[in-house]
């Protein structure tokens, strides 16, 4: 609901506060709000206006948790010149009043070029406006964000004050500026806004992880010290020493370590208590909460980049450099996917889910979502997601039989969590793919050089003909769909619990299964991430003679406790049966002479750990895997 205050009151000593303006945009039907203004150098389509971030297709770019709707202006709809588009706020009334700020949240797009957005004030109905504020972002960031600017002594006790936020595309492709929650007042003194709390989601147990406050200054004063308080059933109040000027924004990190024993799942409340050693004068700003988990076991992590691409688009040479140079830098915890659209490695389902905003473009982890190409920034997301701690390790098994890919995929959790709704999927990709139409034909922006050095793409011509084409990492098909396959992972997840699936998939006559892979993805079906994931070529999953010839084997009982059979019919000669865990470690080897006919072996399991193991049978270099669970 919105609200428009006009107050002429003091400020008290006792912490009480003088509203002027509230405004959150809900409600309104594309229409600016009563005494809101666009000023715009197209006016029409270039205006501000209020909706959701679908209403300005710009919803890859702008998030909209906890902010439904907001006043907003768009490069997307408009594609005219807003080299300024302004919207100003009705005429606010500042008598008795000095020290007023300005706060409110923003998205401000500069991924596609722009200038940073400016706040500007009249005090004389506009015929002046003064600069308070220009936006100076340390790096690309297309998240909410809450800003507390001064108005300037220049309002001090004026009556006729507005406020106008600016935007300029500088004649660029820009996306756009977000504005919500505007609130006009004489801040408090004293005044500590919790903005976020933060630990590493998952660490190792006995590992000590510091909780970290992002803290933004929203009283008149300077702050000089913090009391925070993170609690977990016990309290752990610090004061912390800090210089935060007002507006500022500063990061602090609590003394107090998170340190637990055993695999435990915490949640954490987190309290702002006091302000330059007083009470905090806002304690409705002050709470956050965040989730800690121990982990019993380091689990290998690999990175998971599903890259937008397409036979059509030029600038697309620039994601197949920079997913063979990852591949090449970091072969066993690097996985690229090349998911195409709009040509004939299309797969509809993959496209969709994926929900590329701009080609080239990329998911990372599904955690970063419509980020920028290059091999630069491929490197960047892969050095920041590769260390980070996971709760859970994955495997992946599989059998060929003729056409068919048996597909075993696995999952085993070192730490219990509340809530949770895991999946496990898998993605088969394709090396080496190339086709004969021109449909295969590979738009090239890159050609003759103009644009720079982009792995030898500078040298070919636009378009590159299919003939030269080979296209890699192209993703062939979603096993368990986009989102994972329901019921793979038990709802209730303790220290130990495993997780499993099966998929059956038959390969085209088109396809080379000799150059397919196979990954599997654990996914966070909460959130869309991609929490962990494991790739292994066809041919290493069963050896590359099985593609020709399998040997029949059954495994039973499944899950097992003491003993696991292995049944086969051997056709004479030297047979081998081998149990291995999901690291690939061998933990036993049976070796048969000269075996013919119907077999049974059994091997005990009773002393191994609960977990994913496989067993393989191998004859003349041909062999055959099955996944078993040890309970």
């Amino acid at each position: 609901m919105k609200k428009i205050l006009l107050c002429g009151s003091l400020l008290l000593a006792t912490g009480a506060f003088s509203q002027v303006l509230t405004e959150d945009f809900e409600g309104l039907g594309g229409a600016l709000p009563s005494g809101w203004t666009s000023v715009s150098t197209t006016p029409g389509a270039g205006s501000w206006v209020t909706g959701n971030a679908a209403l300005s297709n710009a919803g890859g770019f702008w998030p909209v948790p906890a902010h439904t709707n907001f006043a907003q202006v768009n490069d997307d709809i408009c594609n005219c010149n807003l080299s300024a588009a302004y919207l100003v706020s009705p005429v606010m009334n500042f008598t008795g009043l000095s020290g007023v700020a300005l706060q409110y949240s923003f998205v401000d797009d500069l991924s596609y070029g722009g200038n940073p957005h400016l706040v500007e004030v009249t005090t004389n109905g506009g015929s002046t406006w003064t600069n308070v504020y220009t936006y100076a972002p340390t790096a690309a960031n297309i998240n909410w964000q809450d800003n507390l600017v001064s108005l300037g002594a220049a309002t001090d006790n004026a009556s006729a004050v507005q406020v106008r936020f600016k935007y300029d595309d500088a004649g660029a492709w820009a996306t756009g500026l977000a504005i919500d929650d505007v609130v006009v007042q004489q801040p408090l003194l004293n005044d500590a806004k919790l903005l976020s709390a933060s630990v590493a989601r998952f660490a190792l147990i006995n590992t000590n992880s510091v909780l970290s406050v992002d803290v933004q200054n929203v009283g008149g004063n300077a702050i000089t010290s913090l009391t925070i308080d993170w609690n977990d059933g016990t309290s752990h109040a610090q004061t912390i020493s800090a210089s935060i000027a007002p507006g500022a924004v500063l990061t602090v990190a609590h003394p107090t370590a998170l340190n637990y024993a055993t695999a435990v799942e915490k949640n954490l409340n987190v309290t702002v208590t006091q302000v330059n050693s007083v009470a905090d004068a806002n304690p409705t700003n002050n709470t956050g909460a965040t989730v800690h988990n121990t982990v019993s076991t380091v689990a290998p992590k690999a990175v998971v980049i599903e890259e937008g691409t397409g036979t059509w688009c030029g600038w697309c040479p620039r994601g197949a450099v920079a997913m063979e140079a990852l591949t090449t830098a970091h072969p066993t915890d690097f996985i690229g996917i090349a998911v195409h659209n709009g040509d004939p490695m299309t797969v509809t389902a993959y496209d969709g889910g994926a929900n590329f905003s701009g080609f080239p473009g990329a998911n990372v982890d599904r955690a970063l979502l419509g980020v920028s190409v290059s091999t630069n920034l491929f490197n960047q997301y892969y050095n920041d997601r590769v260390t980070i701690a996971v709760p859970a390790s994955v495997s992946v098994g599989g059998n060929v039989i003729g056409n068919s890919i048996q597909v075993f995929a696995g999952a085993h959790f070192y730490t219990p969590m509340t809530g949770g709704n895991y999946r496990l999927a898998a993605v088969v990709s394709e090396d080496g793919v190339t086709g004969t139409t021109s449909a295969y034909n590979q738009a090239n922006y890159y050609s003759g050089g103009g644009q720079g050095v982009m792995g030898g793409y500078e040298l070919l011509s636009d378009p590159v003909p299919a003939a030269d084409m080979v296209y890699d990492h192209v993703g062939r098909a979603l096993l368990g769909g986009y989102d994972g396959q329901a019921g793979s992972v038990p709802a209730t997840i303790v220290d130990g619990t495993l997780g499993s699936a099966t998929w059956t998939y038959t390969v085209p006559a088109t396809s080379d299964i000799a150059k397919m892979h196979i990954v599997v993805l654990l996914i966070d079906n909460n959130t869309g991430e991609i929490i962990n994931a494991i790739q292994s070529s066809v041919s290493q999953l069963v050896g590359l003679s099985e593609l020709v010839e399998a040997i029949d084997m059954k495994v039973y009982p499944n899950p097992a406790t003491d003993l696991v059979n292995i049944s086969f019919d051997a056709n004479g000669g030297d047979y081998s049966v081998t149990a291995t865990d999901m690291a690939g470690v061998t933990i036993s080897t049976l070796e048969m002479t000269n075996a013919s006919g119907a077999q049974k072996v059994s091997l005990p399991v009773s002393g191994l750990a609960s977990g994913v193991y496989f067993i393989t049978v191998s004859h003349n270099g041909v062999s055959s895997t099955k996944r078993i669970v040890v309970q």
